[in-house]
């Protein structure tokens, strides 16, 4: 018996690239959290699955080779615990870590910070999720009432 091995890989279709895409993230209609040092600005997405962005701002490291380790550290806890959205791969969503901190933090910090912001996201999501099915069951309710029945006189 062979045990398929999952892969935790990233590769380009996971990567938000689109323009349109980036600026409809960043204009309207979006989420946002912060986990210190990180900030993820979150919206769904009308394609399944997940695409990613990470930036880093020349504002908190003026060195490149600084800006990627960090990019590179948070690509990495995200590529190693993104199986914490996967019930929620079919529906889709494009998300943005944006670093906030002028320093620099361990690996185990920010993969840490990654965790729990993908944990509050997919929280949240569950939130939305039950409260749309909620009113849906409660709409449907109501108009299986006929208006003229009295309630409780």
């Amino acid at each position: 018996m062979e045990q398929k091995i999952k892969k935790h890989t990233l590769g380009k279709h996971e990567k938000l690239c689109s323009k349109l895409a980036i600026e409809e993230l960043f204009q309207g209609g979006h989420r946002s959290m912060a986990a210190y040092p990180i900030r993820a600005v979150y919206m769904p997405a009308q394609t399944p699955g997940f695409r990613i962005l990470v930036s880093v701002s020349k504002r908190h490291f003026k060195r490149a080779v600084l800006r990627n380790r960090v990019k590179r550290q948070i690509r990495e806890a995200y590529r190693l615990n993104k199986s914490i959205l996967e019930p929620m791969k079919v529906e889709g969503m494009n998300i943005a870590f944006l670093w906030l901190s002028n320093e620099l933090f361990p690996t185990k910090v920010v993969t840490a910070k990654i965790q729990n912001l993908l944990q509050r996201i997919y929280e949240e999501h569950l939130i939305a999720s039950t409260q749309s099915n909620a009113k849906l069951n409660l709409s449907s309710f109501l108009k299986e009432i006929p208006l003229n029945t009295p309630f409780l006189s």
